[in-house]
């Protein structure tokens, strides 16, 4: 059984699955970060590979893919900041991507020595399924997709089954970043990707407070995943961003156990 699929059977959901840019502010502090989120309460890691140009990140995000590069850190420097986490931890970790640093390395390659280094998952953000045979034809580290607002259900249902380890539901139009609120038919169309696949399904983009946390987990989010709020956390205190990240997490997690005990108590 996979980390991922072992986490999603073993722990109550909604999980919480958090997000930072790999390398920011640097490969150490980073790794310090990584160590915070997981000590606060993070049942998954999603970490971000730098990029010059992350077309689906908003200004935050794109921020620290910024610091992250200036702090030197390259694609071998973050499979060996997942070999770190590794040595310390089991707790799954997925890498986001964009298709540029696959191509760069050779597909193949990038799945051998993210999978090597301990990554359990990838979601190339700019590589619809249509063109990622390889990633589905190997059996290393499960390969990832995003189900968008405007995925129509023929499309939804192809992906539903192709995907594995989850499928990321983008929560509303447009770039990461936080929101005060999550759409109103969030709630519909968790349900009607649930009918598409067996996966768990992960509501991401807009999650940055406890109140959209429990948006999140109410809309029937198998996992509730944050990052936004967390390289917000860096930006501001780069030079001691772990009790920022610390106190970004525990806020993200009492809104999704809001929901836990909101709904224990309807019961």
């Amino acid at each position: 059984m996979t980390r991922i699929k072992e986490v999603f059977r073993e722990k109550s959901s909604p999980l919480l699955i958090a997000c930072t840019v790999a390398g920011d502010p640097t490969p150490d502090a980073s790794l310090q970060v990584i160590r915070s989120m997981i000590e606060s309460g993070a049942d998954m890691i999603e970490l971000i590979v730098p990029n010059t140009n992350p077309v689906a990140d908003g200004p935050v995000i794109s921020r620290a893919h910024e610091r992250a590069i200036r702090g030197g850190i390259g694609i071998s420097g973050v499979f060996s900041l997942i070999s770190a986490i590794r040595r310390e931890s089991q707790i799954p970790i997925c890498l986001m991507t964009y298709a540029n640093p696959l191509i760069v390395r050779g597909v193949s390659a990038f799945i051998a020595n993210a999978a090597s280094a301990g990554a359990d998952g990838i979601l190339v953000v700019d590589m619809p399924p249509e063109e990622g045979e390889l990633l589905l034809s190997q059996q290393m580290i499960d390969p990832i997709f995003i189900i968008a607002t405007t995925t129509p259900p023929d499309r939804r249902e192809m992906i539903g089954k192709i995907g594995r380890g989850f499928l990321y539901i983008v929560s509303a139009p447009g770039v990461t970043g936080k929101r005060e609120h999550l759409p109103d038919d969030l709630k519909q169309r968790v349900i009607e990707v649930k009918k598409s696949t067996t996966l768990p399904v992960a509501v991401g983009f807009g999650i940055g407070s406890a109140q959209t946390a429990f948006e999140a987990a109410a809309a029937g989010a198998d996992a509730v995943i944050a990052g936004s709020v967390i390289s917000g956390a860096i930006e501001r205190h780069p030079d001691n961003p772990d009790p920022y990240v610390r106190e970004a997490i525990r806020s993200i997690r009492s809104g999704i156990d809001r929901h836990r005990f909101s709904r224990s108590a309807g019961r």
